[in-house]
């Protein structure tokens, strides 16, 4: 009887653990991820942060080929890494923008 409880807590236990790879993926990549690419693409980074922007965009079709073969640990970990490089090409974008903007030309370097 106590063999059987066990046995039923454990899959019980293995079963609820398995539900939370594609739930994670799904709010990184499918959301957190693509909203921050979006966004950067928005904000121009294609022209004033291409290495960030490529390289996001890259993590972001690596995160979902990784979810195709459910590795969902190693897709939410390439989401992540997309989501911070897609913020870096916001920021790099809207600071190179930002000048042309205004009218004035960048401050040369010394």
């Amino acid at each position: 009887m106590l063999r059987s409880r066990c046995l039923g807590a454990l899959a019980l236990g293995v079963l609820s653990s398995l539900g939370c790879g594609p739930v994670e993926y799904l709010n990184q990549v499918s959301s957190r991820a693509a909203t921050a690419l979006l966004l950067a693409q928005q904000q121009g980074a294609r022209r004033y942060a291409p290495y960030e922007y490529a390289k996001a965009a890259e993590y972001y079709h690596k995160a979902r080929e990784e979810a195709g073969y459910s590795s969902y640990q190693a897709a939410i970990d390439y989401g992540r890494k997309c989501e911070e490089l897609a913020s870096k090409a916001q920021a790099l974008s809207r600071e190179r923008s930002a000048p042309r903007a205004a009218g004035s030309a960048p401050a040369e370097a010394k």
